[in-house]
């Protein structure tokens, strides 16, 4: 048994007697798992862990299984949280990264043109590894840390390239990593595409899959009140004291 070896036992043995006793701390639950805090021997970690209902329960299994294969993927990319493994096969344990959303933070940013050119880097390094995030337009999904350093979370709907890779696999892959780049630009520039440098201009391609899920998005945001009920969280955060 190596190192390795020890630390996965040692963690998974932690694990199983913390959660039994300690809810940790919710972080959000979502479509596929829970996510939640603790104080780990390891640090601080994030741990996702599929509902309890069937068949919630065996597609958020599955779900988990596939997030871990892209972490396998990304165990080199700065700017992506370490993954400590499946553990049991059950428990996604991911390193935590302390430090706010870009939601949160962008009115605050110091340096936002070497911000947002560092967060470039891992999506590029990010494709390199063969991994296509697909949800980058939700500032929730880009953490802020130290030294105003990206990180990138929340994989549950990235693409992997597959290899050798196959027709339909390489047109997936080659449209999620756009939707990446084209998140990255609309992010940088506040949605406001006409100000894209020629540089920048170069990357942006629209794509027919943005004009659907944007009919599909602006109808359901104001069926389900979105928008208010995002402002009405920020005022929550705003007036809660330090």
């Amino acid at each position: 048994m190596n190192a390795d070896d020890d630390r996965r036992d040692a963690l998974a043995h932690w694990l199983r007697k913390e959660i039994a006793s300690n809810p940790g701390t919710l972080l959000g639950r979502g479509y596929q798992a829970t996510v939640h805090r603790y104080a780990s021997p390891l640090g601080e970690v994030v741990v996702k862990r599929p509902h309890d209902t069937f068949p919630l329960r065996q597609l958020g299994l599955a779900a988990l299984r596939r997030e871990q294969q892209v972490y396998e993927r990304l165990e080199n990319v700065p700017g992506i949280p370490r993954s400590y493994g499946l553990v049991d096969d059950h428990y996604l344990v991911l390193e935590a990264i302390d430090g706010p959303s870009l939601r949160d933070h962008e009115p605050h940013l110091e340096d936002r043109e070497r911000f947002f050119a560092h967060l470039f880097d891992t999506i590029a390094a990010m494709h390199a590894a063969g991994v296509a995030h697909g949800d980058l337009k939700r500032k929730d999904n880009v953490l802020v840390g130290s030294g105003e350093r990206p990180h990138i979370i929340d994989f549950g709907v990235a693409t992997l390239k597959q290899h050798p890779a196959r027709t339909w696999n390489s047109m997936r892959f080659a449209w999620f990593a756009q939707l990446d780049v084209n998140a990255w630009l609309k992010l940088k520039y506040r949605r406001n595409m006409s100000k894209l440098s020629p540089e920048d201009a170069e990357l942006y391609r629209p794509l027919w899959l943005e004009r659907i899920a944007r009919w599909i998005r602006i109808p359901w945001q104001k069926l389900t009140l979105r928008r208010p009920r995002q402002r009405w969280r920020q005022r929550r955060r705003d007036n809660t004291p330090p």
